[in-house]
């Protein structure tokens, strides 16, 4: 089995994984890792970019994010321009307006994400692992926003997130993945042992 069949199987694995979920257990959990993120965040007010849940597959980070803009922070959520991944500014929340995979997204007319600015990233993800190897869902738009982001902004800090049942022992990567600084699960935030939170 090659890598490519390697990663579909994984994700069809954990599309199963996730359907086992109750809508319950999935509010718990985004819960919890809501609390470790904010309690891992510094109490000043900064740049922060997020997202918006994709269905029942990702953490609902949005209160949490809600909560930080009422806090003074700067947010910002993906967009896809031109088929690539980019941010713009999500207050309030309640400009958000339906993208093309079925997300609610900032509007055009939102200001774009300065990528000198941004201090952290939270990256949604189909799986990680312990080593902070990141699966996505197979078309490598976070994996490009990544490396332009580290490139153009050393100092960002992205974390994973994900549910439990999303942290896997070990994630095939290829060349062209990217890894994160570190993932924040409901249990606890991982980090890579050569990088702070």
């Amino acid at each position: 089995m090659d890598i490519k069949q390697e990663k579909q199987r994984l994700r069809e694995s954990i599309d199963e994984r996730l359907a086992r979920m109750s809508e319950k257990d999935r509010a718990a959990e985004s819960r919890s890792v809501c609390r470790r993120i904010r309690q891992a965040l510094p109490l000043e007010p900064g740049v922060i970019a997020g997202y918006v849940p994709m269905r029942q597959s990702e953490v609902d980070i949005q209160p949490l994010l809600e909560e930080l803009i009422a806090e003074g922070w700067t947010v910002y959520l993906p967009v896809f321009e031109a088929n690539k991944l980019a941010f713009r500014g999500a207050a309030p929340f309640t400009n958000l307006i339906p993208g093309p995979i079925g997300t609610q997204e900032p509007p055009l007319d939102a200001p774009p994400l300065k990528p000198e600015a941004l201090q952290i990233a939270l990256v949604p993800a189909r799986a990680y692992d312990r080593k902070m190897n990141r699966m996505g869902r197979g078309n490598g738009g976070y994996d490009v926003w990544i490396r332009k982001q580290r490139l153009a902004n050393s100092c960002t800090k992205f974390w994973g997130v994900c549910y439990e049942c999303q942290l896997l022992n070990v994630v095939p990567m290829e060349p062209h993945d990217e890894v994160v600084d570190a993932v924040v699960t409901a249990r606890a935030i991982l980090q890579r042992e050569d990088h702070e939170v």
